[in-house]
């Protein structure tokens, strides 16, 4: 294994399991559902609830003592300044996750934001925002922790200019990612990419944790790191030489301006989110002496003789071992009985040919797809959507097979196993719900001339309980 293969390694250990990561966007977008919801008091405010920080760029580290992840969700009402005060639309936002019971369960109050818990696999912060009128667009104004000041923001703009200092590399691996999952690119989430970009930015935060485990007030803050990394960063695929040259640029990075320490935010160049080092310059100091720690430490991993000894050590210096996050619980059925399968009415002469492609919704008819549907398990209480594609000339039309196994569609009466209709003029869309925990199939036939001509083969749906 090449010396970079062990750090991509190393950098896909530290991602937050997939199951979790679906999990949690599941539930963020339930969140999001319930304030945008026709009968919220938020509804007349036009609320718009989207992640920032690291999850929306692809950087999130699983926690070092094993506690729960995070993920920021900005909650924009469309209000004007003088329309409200910070606590009065940290309160509006509040009033509202309150009035759902499953939510209000899982509630606390923080200083400028909510939190919503669950368990100990993560939790989301839910962050009050209004449109900042006088900046850029979608700039925000949130409130600070005492709620009297209003703090500026782009974490959309932000996150746009993140992913374009991945140039060529963004696109390879959506394209990678469609080819794997047969969909369009536009229907990769952006989430589950992991560019050489994003995997040097999870490696600097992991070995900045364990530097600063016993230090944490001068430990670098996030957004520093990123943003250097990004700014240093010249489009390398092998991590280690982009690691080694990150280190060595992103200190020449950092501006001094008429006698202040400045990393300007580049969605919102006014913000210096090096503004801490002016009032505490041992912050600085101490993040100069980590980044020469970090050169040291790859430069001398790199001239380990044997891979078993750079494997250790890398598990050494990034502190990598099994996750203690608790895990989404993928517990799935096993293919059960298809005696209940209903035989094809039609002769077949298959002579065209049929793909499907699914994707998963957070329910059926959705506007936006969650993730592309793949052999990996679904919750339950999604909707799921496929289309299929044929070769075959038109007139025909699509019938679909959909067959649920196991003993909870067994106890519901909805072992199924039948054709039925889709939608569109050919019938080559269908929509289903992942109602019942364990193994089912879906598979599409074309059918012309009352023949069969097509058949996709039989698609394999797990859903976990």
């Amino acid at each position: 294994m090449s010396w970079s293969a062990l750090l991509e390694t190393i950098a896909a250990d530290l991602d937050i399991p997939t199951e979790l990561a679906e999990e949690a966007v599941v539930e963020y977008e339930s969140v999001a559902a319930w304030l945008g919801a026709e009968d919220s008091a938020l509804y007349t405010h036009s609320p718009d609830i989207y992640p920032q920080g690291s999850f929306r760029l692809g950087t999130p580290v699983r926690p070092l003592r094993g506690d729960d992840f995070d993920i920021d969700l900005v909650c924009k009402l469309d209000l004007e300044k003088e329309q409200t005060t910070q606590r009065d639309l940290k309160n509006l936002v509040g009033d509202r996750l309150r009035k759902s019971p499953e939510l209000a369960d899982r509630l606390e109050p923080k200083r400028r934001c909510w939190t919503l818990t669950y368990g100990r696999k993560f939790h989301l912060d839910v962050l009050p925002s209004i449109p900042d009128q006088e900046a850029t667009s979608n700039s925000i104004l949130l409130t600070d922790r005492e709620l009297t000041r209003w703090q500026h923001g782009n974490p959309i703009g932000y996150a746009d200019w993140f992913f374009s200092r991945m140039g060529p590399q963004l696109l390879e691996e959506e394209r990678r990612l469609a080819a794997e999952s047969k969909v369009d690119i536009a229907e990769v989430p952006r989430w589950r990419i992991r560019t050489p970009l994003q995997r040097c930015v999870q490696l600097l935060k992991r070995h900045r944790d364990v530097t600063f485990k016993d230090d944490p007030d001068n430990c670098p803050v996030s957004i520093i790191v990123t943003t250097l990394a990004a700014q240093a960063f010249r489009g390398e695929h092998d991590l280690s030489v982009a690691l080694l040259d990150m280190a060595r640029r992103m200190p020449a990075l950092i501006e001094n301006r008429n006698g202040r320490w400045w990393v300007a935010n580049p969605a919102h160049p006014g913000e210096n989110f090096a503004d801490k080092w002016n009032e505490v310059p041992e912050r600085r100091e101490k993040f100069l002496a980590w980044l020469a720690r970090f050169e040291d430490d790859v430069r001398n991993l790199r001239g380990l003789l044997t891979e078993s000894a750079a494997q250790t050590r890398l598990g050494q210096v990034f502190n990598v071992g099994p996750t203690n996050l608790a895990t989404a619980g993928a517990v799935v059925p096993a293919l059960a009985s298809e005696s209940h399968v209903q035989a094809a009415p039609w002769p077949q002469r298959l002579t065209y040919r049929c793909d499907t492609k699914g994707l998963v919704y957070p329910k059926i008819h959705g506007r936006k797809s969650l993730w592309p549907l793949t052999d990996r398990a679904v919750p339950k209480h999604l909707g799921l959507r496929f289309e299929a594609k044929t070769n075959t000339p038109l007139p025909y039309q699509v019938k679909w097979q959909v067959t649920n196994t196991g003993q909870e569609a067994l106890v519901a009466g909805q072992l199924r196993g039948r054709f039925e209709e889709g939608e569109a003029h050919t019938g080559s869309a269908h929509w289903e719900s992942t109602l019942y925990a364990g193994t089912h199939w879906v598979e599409a036939s074309v059918i012309k001339d009352g023949v069969c001509v097509a058949k996709s083969g039989r698609r394999l749906v797990r859903v976990r309980s």
